[in-house]
């Protein structure tokens, strides 16, 4: 570990131990510890092919609206297989140490990912913005529905990568798509989340007129698609501390901004051994 990022990590663990409250930005740089596949970068999901009667398709030609309109057997069955995997896999140590920072501290979560991590690891559901939407919820592909809905459990035959029965809209029965935010999407249906972007929102006017100690951690989040690097810039500007955690690019523009170039697990796990070794 080079010096600066020792000092940054130091650095860290006094400004965690010393906040009211805490603003998390994550990407999915926070679920890859969990084994979760980046999406983009190398070797990211939407870099991959799938083999389909010897056509080759990428992935992430399969997470539009149009392939869920043409060919949903097959778009189903890739948001099928990423919900099973989601569901099977245990979010790593981090969230738990992460979670026990914030202990005594108010809160709000929010992150690009769509993989229900957060919740399963016991942060509040009322206070996360899931700004691409969640694969547990589906829409109708009428857009004139505005509602959304748990998405059931869907069956893939795995040979012919396609999903058994596609799940249909409980309102006027016509099928669903996955709701969240696909490729080039124009039809997404944001009424779920856009509750959430209220809640946050709410908070966070609420947290800067209550709190003098407030300060965002950002974690995993690439500069690829910057959703979550420009939220959490836009928040603190130059008015309050920014903690960036990411292995590849963890530069920052701000005096009181610091970078952390380890992933999430391990800086997390640095920080949290800090914060318990010097500051409880």
């Amino acid at each position: 570990m080079n010096p600066s990022t020792t000092t940054n990590i130091e650095t860290a663990a006094s400004l965690i131990s010393n906040a009211e409250a805490v603003l998390i930005y994550a990407g999915a740089g926070m679920s890859v510890d969990s084994g979760l596949e980046q999406y983009r970068g190398k070797d990211g999901l939407w870099t991959r092919y799938l083999d389909i009667d010897g056509h080759q398709i990428k992935y992430m030609d399969l997470m539009t609206h149009m392939a869920f309109d043409e060919t949903p057997e097959q778009a189903w069955a890739l948001a099928a297989s990423l919900m099973k995997k989601y569901e099977e896999t245990m979010p790593h140590q981090g969230y738990g140490q992460l979670l026990d920072l914030l202990k005594n501290k108010d809160y709000f979560v929010m992150t690009s990912n769509c993989d229900h991590q957060f919740q399963k690891a016991g942060f509040d559901p009322n206070k996360i913005y899931e700004c691409h939407g969640s694969l547990r919820y589906m829409q109708c592909m009428d857009i004139l529905e505005r509602d959304t809905w748990l998405t059931p459990k869907i069956e893939v035959d795995s040979v012919k990568f396609e999903v058994k029965e596609l799940p249909k809209c409980p309102t006027c029965g016509a099928y669903c798509r996955p709701n969240i935010y696909l490729f080039g999407d124009w039809f997404w249906v944001s009424t779920r989340s856009t509750y959430q972007l209220i809640e946050y929102i709410n908070w966070t006017k609420e947290a800067t007129t209550k709190y003098a100690n407030i300060i965002a951690i950002e974690i995993g989040a690439g500069n690829t698609i910057a959703t979550i690097r420009q939220a959490s810039e836009k928040f603190v500007e130059d008015k309050y501390p920014l903690i960036r955690i990411n292995p590849n690019d963890c530069l920052v523009k701000q005096p009181n901004h610091m970078g952390i170039d380890m992933g999430a697990k391990h800086a997390i796990e640095e920080i949290s051994t800090l914060v318990q070794g010097t500051f409880s």
